[in-house]
């Protein structure tokens, strides 16, 4: 995968400040769907660490 970086600490895939995971898909968080800034969107490929302990 490309240079993703992840600033989500709690994330499984955060390896170092970078998105290890194969794949990432990034969704609206708005109840509109319009988004205008970086705040209005999610990752929904996050996986919290404890899951995986």
């Amino acid at each position: 995968m490309s240079d993703i970086k992840c600033q989500v600490e709690e994330c499984y895939y955060n390896e170092n400040y970078m998105c290890g995971a194969s794949s990432i898909k990034v969704r609206s968080s708005v109840t509109n769907n319009v988004v205008n800034n970086t705040d209005d969107t999610a990752c929904e490929t996050f996986v919290p660490k404890e899951e995986y302990r």
